[in-house]
């Protein structure tokens, strides 16, 4: 019996107000906070901010099941009692961003399982605010855009293109005079660092290491010269810092975002950031899919824990780009590959007034972005999922999405898959 699930909306700093609700064009009815099962569900204060919509089985966080037989529990209650394993092997998430938010990277396996081990036995709890790992999972991720853009910071610039800017910051203080003796040799020392080097490792070093001071440093002299409104690195790369300084005033994070590529996705791009990629998003709404994991270790760019030392022992500092991932189309569904991930992806379409049958595996989630969409599972029960619901394809037979009399039916449908050697 497949199940239909929601939840209540994680209220970070960086959503809005009825954010997620606005996105999925319905409230959410499933709540952490008053776990009732009728009508008569609380709601959450509606100036609170909605950046993300969990639908997993992660243990912080676990979505609520709102279909009979099952209503009022968790996913992973149901799936017991389904006899189904009570982990699905992945995360999937609804993102809106409308603020900038941490600039971070995610473990592999073996820096999961070595870090959750390593912060249980300092006696951390796993809820404890100020926690790295509060599970053993890696934490690949593949991002889908849903917003007609969405902005973000990924991977590490070439060295060359970094370099031009370090002078290019240089020479236009010398020219309207604000470059002190003091603020060229931090120019020329960061740049030293980047000089013959094919990684970054050597300048996230030098920004980084006792304390952030020389960060610190380097953001002040961007700062200021963006608060008076002076051109330091040309108009993208002085928007996003302006941007950064207004979110986040004086924030380290916005020198060690010098050395990160900024992309801009289009609606239906999808990217995949793997482990130790150093990346932070902007603005833009979206669907990430993850492996089962809530492990983020940040290194500026935000109010919430940062651990620096452990962001540089993660980080990944040869020049790349994240992986915009391939597209193979098998008629109205494009599924996303990314090599390794251990995840799979898929967006579908179907015309208005078209109905179209899917392919799915068990296990499955489904969430419809417009239209409706029909699963009929093996015990003869049949569920009907409109725009902003999702289901777990548990014992499922057949997946059809219905196109409206006169509007274009989606759906995404995510899973988890054996890794790739």
């Amino acid at each position: 019996m497949s199940v239909i699930i929601d939840n209540e909306p994680r209220d970070y700093a960086w959503g809005g107000p009825r954010a997620i609700q606005n996105l999925r064009g319905q409230p959410s009815i499933a709540y952490h906070t008053s776990r009732h099962t009728s009508a008569g569900w609380a709601n959450t204060d509606p100036a609170a901010p909605e950046a993300e919509l969990w639908l997993g089985t992660h243990p912080s966080w676990p979505s609520i099941v709102v279909s009979e037989p099952f209503e009022g529990i968790t996913l992973p209650e149901a799936l017991k009692a389904c006899e189904q394993p009570a982990e699905l092997g992945y995360l999937l998430k609804l993102l809106t961003v409308e603020r900038p938010l941490s600039l971070q990277v995610h473990p592999d396996d073996a820096q999961a399982r070595d870090g959750y081990a390593r912060e249980n036995a300092m006696g951390i709890p796993v809820g404890d605010a100020t926690r790295n790992y509060r599970d053993p999972h890696p934490k690949p991720e593949m991002l889908l855009a849903l917003s007609d853009q969405f902005e973000l910071c990924a991977g590490i610039r070439e060295i060359d293109d970094i370099l031009i800017d370090l002078r290019r910051a240089g020479r236009s203080a010398e020219r309207d005079g604000s470059a002190t003796r003091m603020l060229r040799a931090i120019w020329q020392e960061f740049a030293d660092t980047l000089i013959d080097q094919r990684t970054v490792d050597r300048a996230v070093h030098w920004l980084l290491d006792d304390g952030a001071s020389r960060a610190a440093e380097v953001t002040e002299a961007i700062v200021q010269r963006s608060r008076r409104g002076a051109s330091t690195f040309g108009i993208e790369r002085d928007t996003l810092i302006r941007r950064l300084d207004e979110c986040f005033p004086g924030d380290v994070g916005i020198a060690l975002s010098l050395l990160l590529r900024h992309e801009l996705l289009r609606r239906g791009q999808a990217i995949y950031l793997e482990p130790g990629t150093p990346h932070f998003y902007i603005r833009g709404a979206g669907i990430e899919l993850m492996g089962p994991s809530d492990n983020v270790v940040r290194a500026g760019l935000t109010g919430k824990h940062v651990d620096r030392l452990e962001a540089m022992r993660l980080m990944k500092t040869v020049p790349s780009a994240p992986r915009h991932l391939f597209e193979y189309h098998k008629g109205a569904t494009t599924v996303f590959h990314a090599a390794g991930a251990g995840l799979r992806l898929a967006h579908a379409t179907a015309r208005a007034g078209e109905h179209i049958a899917l392919p799915f595996e068990a296990g499955d989630a489904v969430y419809v972005l417009s239209g409706s969409a029909v699963v009929d599972d093996r015990d003869g029960s049949r569920q009907t999922l409109r725009h902003g619901q999702a289901a777990i394809l548990i014992d499922a037979l057949r997946l059809e999405l219905h196109g409206g009399e006169h509007e274009r039916a989606q759906l995404v449908l995510a899973g988890a898959t054996v890794p790739e050697a």
